[in-house]
């Protein structure tokens, strides 16, 4: 799993580098590819906004089926189950298909840049790999480290953003030099955000003169996931009432704002910062794709296109009995 995220960290890293070198501010970079990535994936969250508008549709037809055979056993739900397959067979409609891929490309996304994220020095700054040895050769001689910090690999770098300045001293200047020095002060100052360090990992606020900035990313990662998830309930309410009535709508609801907050607290307040992004970017998007493509307009619009399909069908089957009987006429 570590190689594939070395993988996927390269390309994020190569995008995080030039928009840093282009606008020298980090959390800008961040916005910029959470908003680009936004926009990349936006036909798919279409695609996803129609499909639910047509599982809406269809829910009635579930719910006769599911009314047919109510206070059955186990049969009558088997039934139910055949009966339910068997209508989006007919209809060409895949409950699955419109969730899976958006959550595998999320995962990528996810997997990706939160490499970067922690490996500023070799993805975004793109020093090689003797640089970066030397300063972990000497990051390992620093006093009062933590028990595993030589096995400690994958948050290495940020360790030693952190510790930077007990660290140049101790340089060799033949292989980090003066400008390489330079290129790592420069970019740890423009690595903080409104005075909290994005190298920092909120859990290990306790102590730290920042603690209530750095407690408050994990908080606002989780009321940003929220208010998605919110609107969505209340949407989902709204047109399809026996749906949202189902007690696991609502764990569901809150399943993301809690692990948003989980990992913006476990993992570096950079990958915070982009959680956060990423939910108002999502709750963004949410409201403008429920306001331009409207279950309702889609549901007329798929009923259209049902039923032109429909009589076309019905037309071409019309004409080829007609010819049939004309060729047993003659």
């Amino acid at each position: 799993m570590s190689g594939l995220r070395d993988i996927l960290g390269v390309p994020f890293g190569w995008a995080l580098s030039v928009l840093y070198n282009f606008s020298g501010n980090y959390l800008l970079s961040l916005v910029i590819i959470t908003l680009v990535l936004k926009l990349l994936l936006l036909p798919m969250s279409i695609k996803q906004q129609k499909g639910s508008a047509k599982q809406m549709r269809l829910q009635a037809k579930v719910n006769k089926i599911r009314a047919k055979y109510a206070g059955g056993g186990r049969e009558a739900q088997m039934k139910i189950s055949e009966e339910t397959q068997e209508l989006y067979r007919r209809e060409g409609f895949n409950p699955a298909s419109a969730g899976c891929a958006p959550l595998v490309l999320q995962l990528v996304v996810m997997m990706g840049l939160y490499n970067a994220i922690y490996a500023p020095i070799s993805k975004v700054l793109m020093f090689k790999d003797a640089v970066i040895e030397e300063l972990r050769r000497v990051y390992l001689t620093l006093p009062n480290l933590a028990a595993n910090a030589e096995k400690d690999t994958y948050r290495m770098e940020l360790n030693i953003l952190n510790r930077f300045n007990e660290i140049i001293p101790n340089l060799n200047s033949e292989i980090v030099s003066g400008e390489d020095v330079s290129k790592i002060q420069s970019f740890i100052r423009n690595f903080s955000v409104f005075g909290v360090n994005l190298t920092e990992f909120p859990k290990d606020f306790k102590g730290r003169p920042d603690a209530a900035l750095l407690i408050l990313i994990p908080i606002l990662a989780g009321v940003s996931a929220l208010l998605t998830a919110l609107y969505s309930y209340i949407k989902q309410r709204k047109t399809n009432p026996e749906t949202a009535k189902n007690p696991a709508m609502g764990c569901m609801m809150l399943f993301s704002p809690a692990m948003s907050a989980y990992f913006a607290y476990s993992l570096p307040a950079g990958v915070g910062f982009y959680w956060i992004i990423s939910n108002i970017l999502a709750f963004i998007q949410t409201i403008a794709l429920g306001a331009v493509i409207k279950p309702e307009k889609v549901i007329a619009g798929q009923m259209i296109d049902e039923t032109v399909e429909r009589r076309s069908r019905e037309a071409s089957i019309k004409q080829r009995t007609e010819i049939l009987k004309g060729n047993k006429t003659e």
